[in-house]
């Protein structure tokens, strides 16, 4: 019985490592897209979530990751969703500590001028124009810009 145990505890712990929620490397100019199949090629503007199996599903904007959780909210409502860090577009931001941002004078690629940076974090100088948006307000505007249907 207690080798029957130890066995199952071991078996659990290794399916738990397969579900790892972490964001996983996206391939600029190779990864395409999960919402608009478009190619990622611009890292400033990438995000992805990660599905409570550890899936992950990039996306070359928050626009079209937006469009996507609005349509799959059993998914998303499970997963993590993460944001490239703006000026310094290595990072990944879990979306619960990142602040979104739209200006008209930063061009994503879908057009809708979204951009993420670590909560608190100053405003780079050159964007005078942002508005910060919280993302149930993003989730909308994406909706209805694009009258994205459910």
């Amino acid at each position: 019985m207690k080798k029957y145990l130890v066995i199952s505890t071991l078996v659990l712990f290794l399916f738990s490592a397969c579900f790892n929620q972490e964001p996983k490397e996206i391939n600029l100019h190779t990864d395409e897209c999960t919402y608009c199949k478009m190619v990622v090629s611009d890292r400033q503007f990438a995000s992805q979530l990660v599905s409570d199996k550890g899936k992950s599903y990039p996306f070359d904007s928050i626009e079209c990751m937006a469009a996507y959780a609005y349509q799959t909210p059993d998914l998303a409502d499970k997963a993590k969703l993460y944001v490239a860090d703006f000026t310094q577009p290595v990072q990944w931001l879990l979306l619960d500590n990142a602040d979104i941002y739209r200006a008209e004078s930063v061009q994503s690629p879908m057009g809708l001028s979204l951009f993420a940076l670590p909560g608190q974090e100053t405003m780079p100088p050159e964007i005078a124009d942002a508005e910060q948006m919280g993302w149930d307000e993003i989730i909308n505007f994406v909706v209805e810009q694009w009258d994205v249907k459910q």
